[in-house]
């Protein structure tokens, strides 16, 4: 079986074809005939490495997967817990200390097959490519965590989401127009900022957010956001966070925190009842799919750079050819 292996940290030179063992099916899995692989940020953390964290090479990068199992087309869950700790019988996957996440800590898609726990398996809904179905899981687990289990968002509510045109800013845009709330977002170009608008947002600028006055911000810029997140929320608001692409060292007037009675939330991808919840939701065609470009698996290396280039709106995804090499 073919696959893309990462056995060092660096450029996409470290992005190798090889060929692996056929993995076996055991009890209670199915084996699932990859086709399409959604891309994130986190392929390119994997990629690159982040000081301090043990990726565990080598590993098969991807986490967002679509394929077919019997003749049916399917995605699959991008997370998962120990199913024996406290956190797991909580209901909590995500805070067990042995949560696993698909091209992180285990091996991921970039694979001709890959083999999982049948649970794991969900339906693509009729009309949806698998190309569009790959473009969803880990992003719109992450975005429904954020907004509906950690923000608990209450409809009517005024949203600002820094970085809408990002894979989970088109999520969590279309998860608070759910709740019927009131939109606003930012992105770099006036050509994102028009897809933000066809999404429901009331678009901005990062350098003029006209927007105040939030209950809530959905923040996973970082750095270069956090101010302008801080200074949007109302007196009681709350600011939620899953990221720091522009970097995590980040200025806080303590001040501001405790007059305003700010909450700072911190998030991590979702459970596994999120998973569930936010798929119905697909299912339902209350979320669509964003999907910039469709590459071959093969040019993963040019999937990963037009990811680094933030000039994608949506997802990039790359399509199965590894059978061809």
């Amino acid at each position: 079986m073919r696959a893309i292996v990462i056995r060092a940290h660096g450029g996409a030179e470290v992005l190798r074809p090889e060929s692996l063992a056929e993995p076996e099916v055991g009890a209670g899995e199915v084996r699932v005939a990859v086709t399409h692989v959604g891309l994130n940020h986190l392929d390119v953390w994997v990629r690159r490495g982040v000081a301090g964290h043990d990726f565990h090479l080598p590993r098969v990068p991807g986490s967002d997967v679509a394929g077919v199992v019997d003749g049916a087309p399917v995605v699959l869950h991008p997370s998962w817990g120990c199913g024996a700790c406290r956190a797991c019988l909580d209901g909590n996957q995500n805070r067990c200390r042995d949560f696993q996440i698909r091209g992180e800590s285990a091996d991921g898609g970039c694979a001709e097959r890959v083999v999982v726990p049948r649970w794991q398996v969900l339906p693509v809904p009729n009309g949806m490519s698998a190309a569009e179905a790959a473009s969803l899981p880990l992003s719109l687990l992450t975005a429904w965590h954020m907004l509906v289990a950690r923000a608990r968002l209450q409809r009517g509510e005024r949203v600002l989401v820094q970085a809408g045109a990002g894979g989970v800013g088109v999520m969590a845009i279309q998860v608070a127009r759910m709740f019927g709330c009131e939109v606003h977002a930012t992105a770099s170009t006036p050509e994102k900022r028009a897809h933000l608008e066809a999404l429901g947002a009331t678009p901005w600028p990062y350098e003029r957010i006209g927007a105040r006055n939030m209950d809530v911000v959905v923040e996973t810029v970082g750095v270069d956001t956090w101010a302008s997140s801080m200074a949007a929320l109302r007196w009681g608001g709350r600011l939620v966070c899953c990221g720091s692409t522009s970097g995590f060292e980040v200025p806080l007037n303590l001040r501001a925190l405790f007059f305003k009675q700010i909450d700072i939330l911190g998030s991590t991808m979702g459970t596994s009842a999120d998973m569930l919840r936010a798929w119905d939701a697909v299912m339902a065609g209350h979320i669509r799919p964003v999907v910039h470009e469709v590459l071959p698996m093969s040019r993963l290396g040019e999937a990963h750079a037009l990811l680094e280039s933030r000039s994608a709106v949506g997802k990039v995804v790359v399509e199965q050819d590894l059978d061809h090499g």
